[in-house]
């Protein structure tokens, strides 16, 4: 939630800075970057942008990390923690920067959950000196596993030179799996924003950053 009311502080004063100087033109080689948004799903993002070879083409690498012990959303659970990457190929429609960039995207991501929750688990027991595996309430951890891929549409804004502003939208899959009976533990894929969703879905948002 802090980088959300930092964004809002800030970014009248990014708009209504004009970069029209030379420099408006600099070639860059790094970016570093965070999405504040990820904070609402307890979440935290750094992009790590690298200029490829071509001055349009730059190779983003955006590691994750999660880690929560109170539920958010829709999300029902004891404690959570977790990590991922995501790897995008950008494309700027324009060799050369200038205040307002437009680009597409497109990569894979993986994610790790590590989730805590209270529901039914397996346990052995002997009765009539026979054993048998029957079902308790008890806290249980599942493990699960994400992949996917994004194709994402955005504009880049180049403010006073090394600052920028990026707001994005599009489109993207996943694939989840989990180390759990689907009968028992189904509430982690009920919608899209859930943890375990496998199917498609829209994304989108923004991040802010400086360049060098």
């Amino acid at each position: 939630m802090k980088y959300l009311i930092a964004v809002f502080l800030l970014f009248p004063i990014m708009v209504s800075a004009q970069n029209n100087s030379e420099d408006s033109n600099e070639e860059k080689s790094f970016a570093l970057g965070v999405v504040p948004q990820y904070a609402i799903a307890n979440g935290f993002r750094i992009d790590l942008d690298f200029r490829l070879n071509d001055k349009n083409h730059w190779l983003v690498v955006a590691p994750q990390m999660y880690i929560s012990s109170k539920p958010n959303l829709d999300w029902d659970y004891n404690s959570m923690a977790g990590g991922g990457v995501e790897i995008q190929h950008k494309i700027f429609m324009k060799r050369e920067f200038s205040e307002i960039n437009p680009y597409f995207s497109y990569g894979p991501l993986f994610n790790y959950f590590s989730v805590k929750d209270d529901g039914l688990a397996a346990r052995e027991f002997v009765e009539n000196g026979g054993n048998y595996i029957g079902l308790v309430d008890d806290e249980i951890t599942t493990n699960i596993y994400k992949v996917g891929g994004n194709l994402i549409f955005g504009l880049h804004f180049l403010i006073m030179d090394n600052f920028y502003l990026d707001s994005y939208i599009g489109t993207g899959i996943r694939f989840s799996f989990d180390d759990k009976s689907s009968g028992l533990h189904d509430y982690h894929n009920e919608w899209w924003g859930d943890m375990g969703y496998s199917g498609t879905l829209m994304v989108g948002g923004f991040r802010f950053g400086v360049m060098f």
